[in-house]
């Protein structure tokens, strides 16, 4: 357990990852020290992260100075990239960055939100045959990050790795879903029984501050598939459907379809690679850790004001 509150830096503050790792963060007693890079003041989760607490600094991740800056003080790093649809080596950068400057203002912990790992993907689904170069690209570049972090000598690190979000499935992420919001049909390269892992981004948060509660405990040097729940298209079609009163299903798509699709829409093999992800992230293995996880229809519930919203 840590004796002294830590500072930690946020990236991707103002994401729902961030936003909820912060509010976390602000409401331990005392309230922990939080740092942040933003590329707007005015934007409502700036403004949010702002009454919470956090102490903000204007600049991008490509703004070393402000980087710097917001770094002073710091004692660990939450890392949270994402890939940059022009130039798939850019994330790498920013993260050896970000890693080199934390590193010179005496962060000793990091905890890095990753993605589903390309070893285990590997094993099931062929990445480089049936991927598209975003996913590709994306993945090794995680890939890479997850290495320096390993090898970069740092008392402490953890490796989030979260399912399928929930909350892909409101505005506006909703839109890797093709036409789910404006006609109601769940068309995508999943099966109609078989069960999905989601998570919720508030349970990644979760895991986040049990981290850094206890940089030494037993997320130390750790890498932990988040599954908050298991469930069916077709389930939660109608967990969406309860929620707005509105008639919404699940389509199959054909393996043609599949095929012919995956060309023009790299989203469809972001639904393979979900398909098999069932196989090696299970929820049972994430609820051996003990925190509370949130279920779709939860999460539906506790957002019905953005699903509807979302919907109708």
């Amino acid at each position: 357990m840590i004796t002294q509150s830590p500072t930690i830096f946020l990236t991707s503050a103002t994401g729902s990852q961030g936003l909820n790792l912060a509010r976390l963060l602000r409401s331990q007693s005392p309230p922990w020290s939080v740092h942040a890079t933003v590329r707007s003041l005015t934007s409502p989760a700036a403004q949010e992260l702002s009454s919470l607490g956090v102490s903000l600094a204007l600049g991008s991740w490509d703004d070393l100075p402000a980087l710097e800056q917001a770094l002073r003080g710091c004692t660990a790093l939450f890392l949270n990239l994402i890939i940059d649809f022009t130039d798939f080596s850019h994330e790498l950068t920013q993260a050896k960055n970000i890693l080199s400057l934390a590193k010179a203002a005496g962060v000793k912990q990091v905890v890095y939100s990753s993605a589903a790992a390309l070893s285990s993907l590997e094993e099931h689904f062929d990445v480089e045959k049936d991927g598209s170069p975003l996913m590709v690209a994306s993945l090794k570049s995680k890939q890479a990050i997850e290495k320096e972090i390993r090898n970069g000598g740092w008392d402490s690190w953890t490796i989030l790795r979260g399912a399928n979000f929930m909350e892909n499935l409101l505005d506006p992420k909703v839109a890797m879903y093709p036409g789910l919001k404006e006609t109601g049909v769940f068309k995508v390269a999943f099966k109609s029984q078989q069960k999905l892992p989601f998570v919720d981004t508030a349970d990644i948060a979760k895991f986040a501050l049990e981290a850094f509660k206890n940089p030494e405990g037993g997320l130390k040097g750790k890498e932990v598939n988040i599954v908050g729940d298991e469930i069916t298209p077709e389930e939660l079609m109608r967990s969406l459907s309860k929620a707005t009163g509105r008639e919404m299903r699940f389509q199959e798509l054909t393996d043609e379809e599949v095929q012919r699709e995956k060309e023009r829409n790299p989203f469809i093999t972001a639904g393979l690679a979900i398909r098999v992800m069932g196989k090696f992230m299970k929820k049972e293995e994430t609820e051996r850790w003990g925190l509370e996880l949130t279920g779709c229809e939860e999460f539906v519930k506790r957002n019905e004001e953005a699903v509807r919203k979302t919907y109708l």
